[in-house]
């Protein structure tokens, strides 16, 4: 590179970087003692880039994390931030605190996004200026603003550079741009898996776009650096299926759709936004994908111009337009359909209604997307590989997978099976929780459109230096914000109270930011944490949240047994003692410390009773009160077929197996799967010879035991509960305790034979 070349890149970049200082004030000034908008994510981050720093990537123990514990793998329930903590590491190794070097690596990834898309819009234009709105468009643009919390996606640069790379390897044919390529592609997957994953999607059309099938040479190069990409993120992948096939962790269909994009969220941006916040009330969850006024009417005129540009028409431009008609009447068809539903029509055989008005729509948007490629104009910019086309069109594709697998326009389906709905058969894309978040390429594509529309501009030097000057102003003004919202980090307890601790519980736990705000205090005690707050959780914590708030008495009864948990309680959240009456009247926890703000606690917990080793007894079959049940649903191992109560659990309530002969059961296996709340809170559990005459064998609550059956198993939840030696033909399982909400559901049962009573 030159020296004029680099003077003009070192210029952008500090420009970049004064905007990120100046948009974000006066985050500048509270580096170390405060964090933008919440202390929800922030917080979360920033303790998992301390962690990184501190602990060995990729080791089991780093695996493993610092929160949910017992549980083990929780650094793969979310991002792992590896690629934002090539910045953070070396300033905490360098004496920084862990705030801030989130605080330092929020602000860069500023600059970082913009300069990387400068660069791969000077490859694109040879223009400063429109590299210049490619930039800013991409790395302030509202979509950032939007999710400023969340640092991992905000680290978006890795995209834009293995672009540029790219671009230059087709047009140079050096190798060099092809580890350029590779090493950009390695950083943002490690600085985000959701862009690494969508982020394909844009390379694939940009191989078919670009890449000539006779270009062999080139092909074979690309896929090769993919290839070494794939290979280096390959250690993260292994670590990430491993766990969350133990935990069987998966996004359920509606959570995508839900957190899908609607075509009006193109309109909403966030309420921080200082000229378009007010759009923000219509805005959808994670919908808030506003791309600035500016950009996009550039980009918009740019395209009007290239279509209204002259070319000579051919047969095809002239056979296509018996399309629009045909397009019209299904686009007539589905309009009806949602206008004045309900309505059926047969005519010729051909059935037409109301029912799925988004087919006949879906069908519309085929035939015009056939008569747009069949056009002279974009076949002749295939032909001539249009950067401009290309990015245009990339677009408009990248944000049709953002309205994920049911796309909708104001709330109403318009589309049958669109390419989300495609990509989900792949197994990497039906466990992407939030298709929305194609709106960070959808901006890089849309800033790069709009760069070369202005690159495409006829006019004087004079003239384009005053309209890119007036566009910098727009672009900037888009991404504006009202004064930063900073909060200042939690308060912290001494941490010598841990000292002879193995673990400690802050109460109240099951709020995200009382939750994170235990999990950044793990930086200074050093110890695990039972709270925890994530993408995904694991199996346990659910049922311990909800035992902890029902104050069951054996909620900690799960923990492993022989470890010394210290519990610490916030006292300003504890106003009516609530929680520390709650400790006081557990018989293994005992007061150890109080203070003004924080109240301490000790629990040791002794170990389980023991389970007996033995077959299982076959059940010839299963009774209640109520409608018969299902003896093989129960008994087949799976966890999809269950029995439930048809009310909430009381008293009374029972299962009854009959054994078919005498037996002499010593345990009860009982699986709730995936119904983690619906356990019995207390259950008395009788054998009879007769069926008329029970004898008591267990009474237990088993709060803990489901935590820990799910720690054991966290797919089936199996809870193993002993019992006193009996023989008896018939076992029953009587509920003992009212619940006034949660149904009781089993979704597998297996009772173990015992030796007989002496």
């Amino acid at each position: 590179m030159s020296r004029d070349k680099r003077s003009n890149y070192t210029l952008a970049f500090a420009c970049y970087s004064a905007l990120a200082c100046i948009t974000t004030y006066p985050l500048v000034r509270r580096l170390s003692s405060a964090v933008p908008h919440d202390l929800g994510d922030p917080l979360i981050s920033t303790t998992i880039l301390w962690w990184n720093a501190h602990t060995a990537p990729l080791t089991q123990r780093w695996w493993d994390g610092f929160a949910f514990y017992p549980a083990t793998g929780m650094l793969a329930f979310s991002d792992h931030r590896l690629g934002e903590s090539l910045f953070a590491t070396p300033l905490q190794w360098l004496g920084a605190s862990p705030v801030t070097a989130y605080n330092l690596t929020l602000l860069a990834s500023f600059p970082l996004c913009a300069i990387a898309a400068h660069w791969l819009a000077f490859t694109l234009t040879e223009r400063h200026d429109a590299a210049a709105i490619g930039g800013l468009a991409y790395g302030f643009c509202p979509y950032r603003i939007a999710h400023l919390p969340h640092l991992e996606l905000l680290a978006a640069f890795g995209m834009p550079a293995a672009l540029a790379a790219l671009h230059r390897y087709n047009r140079t044919g050096r190798r060099r741009w092809l580890a350029v390529f590779a090493a950009a592609l390695i950083v943002q997957g490690l600085c985000t898996s959701y862009y690494l994953v969508f982020f394909s999607v844009l390379l694939g059309l940009w191989l078919l776009w670009f890449v000539r099938w006779g270009e062999v040479r080139a092909r074979v190069g690309i896929l090769s650096a993919i290839a070494c990409t794939i290979l280096a993120l390959v250690p993260v992948a292994i670590g990430y299926g491993h766990i969350h096939a133990y935990y069987g962790l998966a996004r359920p269909f509606y959570e995508i759709v839900r957190l899908s994009a609607d075509v009006t969220s193109y309109l909403t941006a966030h309420e921080s936004l200082r000229l378009w916040g007010w759009t923000a009330p219509w805005a959808r969850p994670e919908g808030e994908l506003f791309p600035g006024a500016t950009i996009g009417l550039l980009a918009l005129a740019g395209a009007v111009a290239a279509w209204r540009t002259p070319v000579t028409r051919d047969r095809v431009d002239r056979l296509r337009l018996w399309l629009l008609p045909a397009a019209g009447l299904c686009a007539a068809i589905a309009a009806c359909g949602w206008a004045y539903a309900p309505w059926h029509i047969t005519f010729a055989g051909v059935a037409v209604s109301s029912e799925a008005p988004f087919k006949p729509m879906t069908v519309a948007l085929l035939i015009i997307a056939v008569w747009l490629g069949a056009s002279s104009k974009l076949r002749g910019a295939f032909a001539r590989r249009s950067a401009f086309a290309f990015y245009g069109m990339a677009t408009a594709v990248l944000a049709l997978c953002s309205l994920g697998p049911k796309p909708t326009f104001a709330g109403h389906q318009f589309l049958y099976e669109p390419p989300y709905a495609w990509l989900m058969r792949l197994p990497i894309f039906s466990a992407i929780r939030v298709p929305a978040r194609f709106g960070m390429p959808v901006m890089l594509t849309l800033a790069m459109t709009g760069a070369l529309a202005f690159s495409r501009l006829r006019s004087g030097v004079r003239t384009r230096s005053i309209l890119a000057a007036v566009l910098l102003i727009g672009i900037a003004a888009d991404g504006w914000i009202r004064p930063l919202r900073l909060l200042a980090m939690p308060d912290t307890w001494a941490a010598s109270r841990g000292h002879a601790f193995d673990a400690v519980l802050e109460l109240p736990l099951g709020d995200l930011f009382d939750d994170a705000a235990a999990m950044y205090r793990a930086r200074d005690h050093g110890l695990p944490v039972v709270n925890g707050t994530s993408g995904f959780e694991p199996t346990h914590y659910f049922t311990l949240k909800t035992a902890l708030n029902e104050h069951d008495p054996a909620a900690l009864d799960g923990f492993p047994p022989g470890r010394r948990i210290l519990i610490v309680v916030d006292k300003q959240k504890d106003a009516n003692r609530e929680w520390r009456g709650y400790l006081d009247r557990l018989p293994n926890v005992t007061p150890v410390a109080d203070e003004e703000r924080w109240g301490f606690f000790a629990a040791d917990l002794p170990p389980p009773a023991p389970i007996c080793s033995g077959e299982a007894i076959a059940i010839a079959s299963i009774a209640t009160d109520g409608p018969p049940v299902d003896r093989n649903a129960l008994t087949d191992g799976r966890a999809d077929t269950w029995w439930a109560t048809a009310h909430a659990q009381r008293p009374g309530d029972a299962l009854q197996f009959d054994f078919g002969g005498p037996a002499h059961p010593c345990a009860v296996l009982l699986s709730v799967g995936e119904f983690r709340a619906s356990y019995p809170r207390k259950l008395a559990i009788e054998t009879s010879s007769t069926g008329r005459d029970w004898t008591t064998v267990a009474v237990t609550r088993t709060a803990g035991l489901t935590m820990r059956a799910a720690l054991e198993n966290p797919k089936s939840v199996s809870i193993a509960i002993p019992l006193a030696a009996s023989e008896g033909r018939f076992l029953r399982l009587r509920i003992d305790e009212p619940h006034p909400k949660v149904a009781w559901m089993v979704t597998d049962v297996a009772v173990i034979a015992g030796a007989a009573p002496e």
